[in-house]
């Protein structure tokens, strides 16, 4: 029996708990077992009456000890039962946290507490998002209610917790947790996907970490808060470069989630409500210098085609199955990603461009990948999509009725949803996959 884990994912509302704690089970092969769920079953209720803000506060004294109990409860049983465990809650004092530190030494295993965290703006920026969805409100004093009481996790040890920055991309903050023994990723299981037959009549791409990687986000990122900064001073207000990042960030924040709602936003709304959040009303000129700012800073960072790209779209033409680009687009526009894909020697070999600011949707909406298909008079069902996300490339592919390819070499998608038809690890892999 390999080494037993017993990790508890805390922290405050809206600071990515779910996905890490989502990410860390699959990565030791453990069970996760969820407050909200424990929760819902207790309740006997509705799970999206379970989840209104306003009704969360109004539960009765003692209910809150009641779901920790049963939470640890089942944990301790999973773990005693030789299994690894991972619990997805709050945590949010330090006797309940000690609890779950003292099964984890009784049953012999491996303890861990795992802090997620966000900047406060980037928590009220996705809570005030969720508000809107639900047409409701009150999720923002329950994280305010939840921060006051909160008590910071400085019981343990340093080899026992570790606190995380979860605005980072999932496979980013599990790098971090590897430092704190955390086993490495295991290769794919995905056999090789030997010879893809038959031979596709076209083959869409998605872009970013696909065709493309921005190697020195980190750059463009500073470059876009100095500059939303700077606006903010020009305009009058007293802005620190925190303050400033805090505001981009929310706002980011408000970008991805209307991204997963499949409702398409850029530099011009990311902009708006990060001037916003700052109290700033930036003149027509200003705002359009500021968006377009935002818009080319991809340009300072380093920008290159993934291994084996160019290549590889050079057999398919070579071959004459012709070439389609499908791209949800954020702070970068498609007329900037074209110039970046330009640059990189790919652009020539995409027959057709598809991005999201210019269709209007992202991606897994089925007119994303149609209108990259129909210019080429290929029918889906003789088409081939290669991505790196299940949720938009493989998801959405697959509902119009084209063979999907999900790529690992730069970012490997282990989500829960459904896996592609092919998993490679390279361009390389897929251009022999593919006979060329």
């Amino acid at each position: 029996m390999g080494e037993r884990w017993f990790v508890a994912v805390g922290g405050l509302v809206a600071s990515g708990k779910s996905t890490v704690a989502r990410a860390i089970a699959r990565r030791l092969d453990a069970e996760r077992i969820e407050a909200d769920d424990i929760r819902h079953e207790l309740l006997d209720r509705p799970s999206e009456i379970l989840h209104e803000a306003r009704w969360l506060r109004e539960l009765r004294p003692g209910f809150s000890d009641e779901v920790y109990r049963e939470l640890l409860r089942r944990g301790a049983e999973a773990v005693g039962a030789g299994r690894s465990i991972v619990l997805d809650g709050c945590f949010p004092t330090a006797a309940r946290r000690e609890s779950a530190r003292r099964i984890a030494l009784g049953a012999g295993a491996r303890f861990l507490f795992v802090e997620c965290r966000v900047p406060e703006a980037v928590a009220i920026g996705r809570l005030r998002a969720r508000d809107r969805a639900a047409g409701r409100s009150g999720w923002v004093a329950l994280y305010r209610d939840l921060a006051e009481h909160y008590e910071p996790p400085d019981e343990f040890a340093p080899s026992e917790v570790v606190s995380l920055d979860c605005q980072h991309d999932v496979e980013t903050v599990l790098r971090e947790l590897e430092a704190h023994g955390l086993p490495t990723a295991r290769p794919s299981t995905v056999p090789s996907p030997g010879r893809i037959h038959p031979t596709p009549r076209a083959v869409t791409f998605d872009c970013w970490n696909t065709l493309l990687v921005e190697e020195d986000w980190p750059r463009a990122h500073a470059l876009r808060v100095a500059a939303l900064h700077d606006v903010a001073a020009e305009a009058g207000r007293d802005v620190t470069p925190a303050m400033a990042g805090s505001a981009f960030d929310a706002a980011w924040g408000r970008h991805q989630d209307l991204w997963h709602e499949g409702v398409a936003s850029g530099s011009r709304e990311i902009a708006a409500w990060g001037l916003e959040a700052l109290g700033v009303r930036a003149s027509e000129p200003v705002f359009e210098h500021l968006v377009r700012l935002f818009e080319e800073m991809s340009h300072t960072s380093h920008v290159k085609a993934l291994d084996g790209a160019r290549e590889l779209l050079g057999s398919l033409v070579a071959a004459n199955v012709p070439c389609g680009l499908v791209c949800d687009t954020g702070l970068t526009p498609g007329r900037q990603v074209r110039r970046l894909l330009d640059r990189s020697g790919l652009l020539d070999a995409l027959a057709t461009q598809v991005f999201s600011d210019e269709v209007g949707v992202p991606k897994p909406a089925a007119l994303a990948f149609t209108a990259a298909l129909e210019p080429l008079g290929v029918a889906p069902e003789d088409a081939l999509h290669v991505g790196d996300l299940r949720r938009t490339d493989v998801a959405g592919a697959r509902a119009v009725g084209m063979r999907t390819v999900r790529i690992r070499d730069r970012h490997d998608d282990t989500g829960d949803e459904a896996d592609a038809d092919y998993v490679v690890a390279s361009h390389t892999e897929l251009r022999n996959a593919l006979g060329l």
